[in-house]
């Protein structure tokens, strides 16, 4: 019994010493973007859905996605990306916290790449 309470005790303690930060800091490649046609349109546009899911157990906002060939033609619903600059950088969410996952849909005459370029990360100790 005795022998079973340094155990708990010393596992105790070794949690404490953690801080609360038993998981692996965010990375930038924690932020996944995936893409599915939903449908084909006359005239050769297609209604694409755009999932950009955070997987990390920390938020992460301000996340700044570089969209080649995106422009203001482009038809996104609901307002999913917002350009911050003239470079072809793309605000997602407004930069807001990304919790799970920003959900999107555009329309095109073809795939859009959306690559994440930064982030700020925002975890919190337990």
């Amino acid at each position: 019994m005795a022998a079973t309470l340094k155990i708990f005790a010393f596992l105790f303690l070794s949690c404490l010493s953690i801080g609360g930060n038993a998981y692996e800091p965010c990375k930038l490649s924690d932020v996944v973007v995936a893409q599915t046609v939903k449908a084909r349109h006359e005239g050769g546009c297609l209604e694409i859905a755009v999932t950009v899911e955070n997987r990390c157990i920390c938020t992460q906002s301000n996340v700044k996605l570089a969209c080649k060939g995106f422009s203001s033609s482009v038809h996104v619903y609901p307002a999913g990306i917002l350009q911050t600059d003239g470079n072809g950088l793309f605000s997602l969410g407004g930069g807001n916290s990304i919790g799970n996952a920003v959900k999107f849909s555009y329309w095109s005459t073809a795939q859009i790449s959306f690559a994440p370029v930064s982030s700020t990360i925002g975890c919190s100790a337990a």
